[in-house]
C-alpha cells in the first residue's frame, strides 16, 4: 500500500471547521448546506464536489492533524479513535487542498487528488473533540498545545453512502442517528450541487461567513457548539 503521510500539531481551526477544497470550489460549487448536513448526519464531516468540511470540537485554536494519501482503502479504524466516518467527494479540477477557515491553503500537505479528477473516499478519525470544546489551551496553565487529534485519509474509490464506523464523542452522539439512512454523495452533475441556497439565508453565500451549529444542551454537557 503506497502511503504519503503529513502531520502537524498546529493545524488552525476556526468556528469548529477546517476543509479540503478544490480549484473549482466557489467558482463552480458551493458548500452552503454542508454544516447543516453534518448536523443532520454523521456529526463529523460532509462534502460535495470540490469540498469537504470537517467539524472539530475546538472552536478557535489548533488541533493535531495527520493526513494520509493512499492508492487503496485502509484497514478498519483502530480502537484509539473515538469517532470515525467515511464519506465520498468528487474532484472536478484534479486538485484538493487542505484549507483553513477563510480559504488559506496548507500547501505542505500536498494535493489530495492523487489520481487527478474523479471520486475519492475520505476517512475522518478523531479523538479529543469533547476536550477541545473545553477551555482553550492558552487559558489553562501547563496544558498541551492541542488536546484534539484528527486523522484524514483519502484514496480513489467509487462514490458510496456515508459509513459511520464509530460515533462515540458527545458531538457525534448528539447528531448521529443510526436508524436514519446514510447520507449519499453529491454528484457534480446534480444541479443542486451548484450554488446551493444557504439554509440560514435567502441568497447563496460563502460559508466563510460564520455559521453557528447549535446542539442540544443536554447532549453536549449543557453548552452550545459554535460559541
Amino acid at each position: 500500500m503506497r502511503l504519503t503521510r503529513w502531520t502537524t500539531d498546529s493545524m488552525p481551526v476556526s468556528y469548529c471547521q477546517y476543509y479540503l477544497q478544490g480549484d473549482d470550489f466557489l467558482v463552480e460549487y458551493d458548500d452552503a448546506d454542508t454544516i447543516g448536513r453534518i448536523h443532520a448526519g454523521n456529526g463529523l464531516a460532509a462534502g460535495g464536489p470540490e469540498h469537504l468540511t470537517v467539524l472539530s470540537g475546538t472552536h478557535t485554536g489548533e488541533i493535531t492533524l495527520t493526513t494520509e494519501q493512499l492508492q487503496d482503502a485502509p484497514p478498519p479504524p483502530g480502537d484509539e479513535w473515538e469517532t470515525a466516518v467515511d464519506v465520498s467527494i468528487c474532484s472536478t479540477s484534479g486538485a484538493l487542498w487542505l484549507a483553513q477557515w477563510g480559504g488559506d491553503v496548507v500547501p505542505d500537505a500536498g494535493n489530495f487528488a492523487i489520481s487527478g479528477a474523479g471520486w475519492y473516499r475520505v476517512r475522518v478519525q478523531t479523538r479529543g473533540r469533547d476536550a477541545g470544546r473545553g477551555p482553550e489551551a492558552s487559558d489553562v496553565p501547563d496544558a498541551p498545545a492541542s488536546v484534539e487529534e484528527h486523522c484524514l485519509t483519502i484514496w480513489p474509490a467509487p462514490p458510496a453512502p456515508d459509513l459511520v464506523h464509530r460515533a462515540a464523542d458527545a458531538i457525534a452522539r448528539a447528531c448521529y442517528d443510526p436508524t436514519d439512512p446514510p447520507a449519499l454523495p453529491i454528484d457534480p452533475d446534480d444541479p443542486t450541487a451548484v450554488l446551493i441556497p444557504h439554509e440560514y439565508a435567502d441568497e447563496p453565500v460563502d460559508l466563510r461567513e460564520p455559521v453557528k451549529l447549535v446542539l442540544s444542551a443536554d447532549a453536549v454537557g449543557g453548552e452550545h457548539l459554535g460559541g
